[in-house]
């Protein structure tokens, strides 16, 4: 009987083995012989295939198989003769050899699948257009730094980086020049940190260094020779455009929240700019202190306190399908020292260091309200920040000013970032059952900053996902990018959501949006933001009329 199995697995086409009750081989098929070569088909051989750190993993399991008397599937890779790495998934069973019971194995070629999922999980944590880690994947690495910094004295440094001008250099020479600039600086930064160091793009043009052991004397080397060589190092015409770049350092602090020392960095890559750009700057105390004397800590203290100089723009969130209106976002502008408007990246760190941001979202909260009562039958979204849904005692504020307002609640939209509803989940939670009792809105903002976490999607009061901006720009990058997040969208509407495409600049970004099948987006191709609501309300009808 032993005899007529091998020879009709000789002529079978999937690779195939028989094994001993001790994890011996019997018998190696010509397809097995294939793949691992002739020797693997010698009594013990067959492991020598297996690549070396996976040998004591795949006996084992075998052994196991054996012991437990179950079917089992194996996965490993093997070295053939060729040489090329393949990774085989052996499916075993249990046959009788000789006089004992001893496993046959059927194995599948799933190296292309292994390669599939390995590119998603890349994708899941790295940034498509530079190929350096996201923002969740270098968020939870400084929380294991902050962590190590408290538990072990491992000592770290964290050091912000932004590229200057880049506006200016892609109005100048287009996106795609723009979008090189960007790789070229990811390339550069590789070039100047160790293996143990991480690089990330954290957003649009800003991007951040982790110096895992590292003092404060190597990152202010690194840093100022990432800035030197910046200018030299992008495309044609940098210098015309003065693209260069500005950072901030600050160490990683034993019992110092990861959050805090993102706020140091950031603050002093903000006064780095403040003092011309192209240059590194290092927080201190000092800084710290200088930071909230400065002429937009004067000014953002005079809005928020004195109700002036703090305003309101609008930027319509559309549908796809009809070009209507989901609701307008409400985008905080604040009155700078030479009359432009400060946008929030430019005065958000300041307003946290103030200690200021629940007098932000109030303030914000009250201009949007006073808007949907100008405005019967639209609706406005709110941002909230960490600091909101950790504060028990706003949530009251809040309820009591809708309260006064006279709108429908059901025209308040409140918006919540992805990582800031994880980090603080309890909390969040409470906040979205309390105010979607009330008859608010919520919408799941910045999703897939990592991709890696789908946790919220089930939380039954969100009812629209907006995607970060890079989920998005992935669409322009591959097909495999495409159908990455056309199955992330999927995902999304199969809990009954909606999702929304953020930041979609251009009509060749809507038309990937549209051939991705998104929901809703929102963006510059379909409308900048703007200040005079009425206004707005006209040009989307006329739009959704189209």
């Amino acid at each position: 009987m032993m005899q007529d199995c091998e020879r009709l697995l000789e002529g079978f086409v999937l690779p195939s083995v028989i094994l001993t009750t001790e994890g011996g081989l019997v018998f190696a098929n010509a397809a097995w012989r294939a793949v691992c070569g002739e020797s693997s088909a010698e009594a013990w051989a067959w492991l020598d295939a297996v690549v070396v750190e996976e040998r004591t993993r795949v006996l084992q399991e075998v052994e196991h198989a054996l012991d437990s008397e179950q079917p089992a599937e194996v996965e490993f890779d093997v070295h053939g003769p060729s040489g090329v790495k393949q990774t085989l998934c052996v499916s075993f069973g249990h046959v009788p050899v000789g006089a004992v019971v001893g496993l046959l194995g059927i194995a599948r070629d799933v190296s292309a699948s292994r390669r599939r999922e390995q590119r998603l999980v890349f994708m899941a944590g790295h940034d498509p257009l530079t190929g350096l880690a996201n923002r969740h994947t270098f968020t939870e690495a400084l929380e294991r730094s902050a962590s190590l910094a408290t538990t072990r004295s491992v000592s770290s440094v964290l050091v912000m980086l932004d590229m200057d001008n880049l506006k200016r250099y892609n109005d100048a020479f287009g996106h795609l020049e723009g979008d090189q600039a960007l790789v070229n600086l990811s390339m550069l930064l590789r070039s100047h940190i160790r293996a143990s160091d991480l690089a990330a793009r954290i957003g649009g043009d800003e991007f951040a260094l982790l110096l895992n052991g590292a003092t404060l004397a190597d990152a202010d080397d690194i840093a100022s020779r990432i800035c030197k060589a910046a200018r030299g190092e992008f495309v044609a015409g940098a210098r015309e455009a003065q693209l260069s770049v500005s950072g901030g350092i600050a160490v990683v602090e034993p019992s110092v929240d990861p959050r805090v020392i993102l706020d140091r960095a950031d603050s002093a890559l903000y006064a780095s700019k403040q003092r011309g750009r192209h240059r590194i700057m290092k927080w201190d105390t000092e800084l710290g202190e200088r930071a909230t004397n400065d002429l937009t800590a004067l000014r953002i203290r005079e809005a928020l306190r004195n109700h002036t100089g703090l305003s309101l723009m609008f930027q319509p969130v559309v549908s796809l399908k009809d070009g209507s209106v989901s609701y307008f976002e409400s985008l905080a502008r604040i009155e700078g020292e030479d009359g432009e408007h400060l946008m929030p990246r430019d005065f958000l760190p300041t307003v946290e260091r103030l200690g200021m941001t629940q007098q932000l979202t109030l303030r914000v909260l009250d201009l949007a309200l006073q808007a949907i009562a100008n405005h019967p039958g639209v609706s406005l979204s709110v941002n909230l920040s960490a600091a909101d849904i950790t504060d028990s005692s706003l949530i009251e504020d809040i309820e009591a000013r809708l309260r006064n307002s006279g709108v429908e609640s059901s025209a308040l939209v409140f918006e919540i970032p992805e990582r800031t509803l994880l980090s603080n989940l309890a909390e969040g939670r409470a906040w979205i059952e309390r105010l979607a009792n009330a008859g608010c809105r919520f919408v799941l903002d910045d999703f897939g900053a990592g991709l890696g976490v789908f946790t919220l999607l089930n939380e039954e009061h969100i009812e629209q996902i907006k995607l970060s901006v890079t989920v998005v720009d992935a669409l322009r990058h591959s097909r495999e990018s495409r159908l990455f997040i056309k199955a992330v969208r999927e995902l999304i509407e199969s809990q009954g959501k909606s999702t929304v495409a953020t930041f979609i600049e251009t009509d060749v970004m809507l038309a990937d949006v549209i051939g991705a099948g998104f929901s809703y987006c929102q963006g510059y191709a379909l409308h900048e933001p703007e200040a005079d609501l009425s206004r707005l309300i006209e040009l989307m009808r006329g739009f959704a009329a189209l």
